[in-house]
């Protein structure tokens, strides 16, 4: 049965995983999140523990970088472990079965910052996204991410019990396979949209995310737009103390499509305002195998074949990322656009 059309994007208050007895509202907080993901896909978190000088002084970073000249940035430009600085109207949906191929570059340039990895660690430089993070010349820079990375990360290591309980499972269940997690941060810069903005502009082209789940901290600007049951989109507006939160194409996938991994999009509107926003994609560890929950499989079976989660996640980013410095083009292979918020 189809989900209802949509007014608004539900706000969790996920306070109490911060309390000295976390467990005591896990199934409140779990049900509201299970009835999100069955709908929208999208909901904002409140009371999140991450203090607003912390996200505040990550958008000032954001905006820092994005003003270096061109040649600084590419000097850092993205590398074949995903990191690094991806320069402006360099990433365009490839391939979708929900969506027609883009016409037109994202309008978004961006700098990527994944999990730190010990170079002793054997999979260094040699396995899909095990390699360094690229840094500007700039301590109060790098100290600020790093500090914005490691609280939003605890968020997430606090949702996987919501998570686990929302799918029916044991309160540790995706804990477990996010030993270690594997992130993306990202901080994203759209410049202000042209006055003869055609329709099919977009700061990011319709799209849906990758992984198991998505961070979202944005400006006042506005721009995100969640695909409604009936086809419309569905503003999902700046609301000051909050995350946005959605699920990724890994969750779903896990949950034979049971939870939604709705499409989503970016419209700068404006003409005079640059829009920020800084996405922080928290996923399993690579090793984990991503197979369909037995709960959530139908009389059709699974739609998805069981996968290692780095095989599946690098499959898709080769095929959408293909300026990645020492990465081959492949031929297009992967549905959705790369993510962006």
């Amino acid at each position: 049965m189809a989900s209802p059309t949509l007014k608004e994007i539900p706000v969790v208050d996920v306070g109490s995983l911060w309390s000295p007895n976390p467990d005591h509202a896990l199934e409140r907080v779990a049900a509201e999140v299970h009835q999100a993901c069955r709908s929208a896909g999208f909901f904002y978190i409140a009371n999140h523990g991450v203090p607003q000088a912390v996200v505040d002084d990550a958008f000032e970073a954001n905006r820092r970088f994005h003003a270096r000249p061109l040649a600084e940035k590419l000097a850092l430009k993205l590398n074949r472990w995903h990191r690094g600085y991806q320069a402006f109207a360099t990433s365009k949906l490839v391939s979708s079965a929900r969506f027609a191929p883009a016409q037109h570059p994202n309008q978004l340039e961006s700098f990527f910052v994944r999990h730190e990895v010990d170079p002793a660690d054997p999979a260094y430089m040699v396995e899909a996204l095990q390699g360094p993070n690229q840094w500007p010349d700039d301590d109060w820079f790098r100290e600020v991410v790093v500090r914005y990375d490691s609280a939003v990360r605890d968020v997430g290591l606090r949702l996987l019990r919501v998570f686990s309980v929302a799918a029916g499972e044991q309160p540790d269940f995706f804990g477990r396979r996010f030993e270690p997690p594997s992130s993306a941060l990202r901080l994203i810069h759209y410049p202000p949209a042209p006055s003869d903005r055609p329709d099919d502009l977009y700061g990011s082209h319709p799209h849906t995310d990758y992984g198991f789940l998505t961070v979202l901290a944005q400006d006042d600007v506005g721009g995100l737009q969640v695909r409604n049951t009936d086809g419309s989109w569905l503003s999902a507006p700046y609301m000051p103390g909050t995350f946005v939160v959605n699920i990724g194409d890994a969750l779903a996938r896990w949950t034979n499509d049971a939870f939604n991994s709705t499409p989503h999009r970016v419209i700068n509107a404006s003409a005079n305002r640059d829009r920020y926003s800084i996405g922080y994609f928290f996923d399993p560890s690579l090793g984990t195998e991503i197979s369909c929950l037995q709960r959530f499989v139908t009389d059709g079976g699974a739609k998805y074949p069981p996968i290692r989660y780095a095989d599946y996640f690098n499959g898709r980013l080769d095929a959408n990322y293909t300026d990645r410095v020492g990465v081959p083009a492949v031929a297009p292979q992967a549905e959705g656009a790369p993510p962006a918020h």
